[in-house]
């Protein structure tokens, strides 16, 4: 086994063990990814299967994607990965293809809002993984607090 898939290994376990009190979905059609995490209280689901059945993905905690899975095209990949962050998961993780040109790169990703969060391998073997997190998505502003949007200080000079 190549140093690329034991570290990567590793991280989905870790990933997948962080998450196991309320489930977790992974999208893959490496045997290499899946085999480990069979004995785990986890749904493992090709990723044909995974867009065939969209509406039916049950609700979890994480849902890791493999970016190298065999998706029927782009627009399939983004809406199957927009599902799940929108709808199944608060925290999903993508797993870059090794190659470019995969068809979720890293621009798409980015685009839906998604933060590099990881990279696992070395050299040809490198995997980048994504991650978007519901819990941490969107840092609160300064001005976003009942203090600016009363403004009591102005209640004695304006009316309106």
């Amino acid at each position: 086994m190549s140093e690329h898939s034991v570290d990567t290994l590793d991280r989905l376990r870790d990933a997948v063990a962080a998450a196991q009190d309320n489930g977790a979905l992974v999208i893959t059609d490496d045997d290499a990814l899946s085999t480990p995490l069979s004995a785990e209280t986890v749904a493992i689901v090709a990723a044909r299967e995974a867009q065939a059945g969209l509406e039916n993905l049950p609700q979890v905690e994480l849902a890791v994607v493999d970016g190298a899975a065999a998706f029927a095209d782009e627009a399939a990949a983004i809406q199957l990965v927009s599902r799940l962050r929108d709808v199944c998961a608060s925290r999903v993780l993508v797993i870059g293809a090794p190659q470019s040109g995969a068809l979720l790169g890293r621009q798409q990703l980015i685009g839906l809002g998604f933060r590099r969060w990881e990279t696992t391998g070395e050299g040809d073997d490198r995997r980048r993984w994504y991650e978007f997190s519901l819990a941490d998505y969107k840092v609160t502003p300064d001005w976003l607090n009942a203090r600016h949007w009363a403004n009591p200080e102005l209640w004695d000079r304006y009316r309106w």
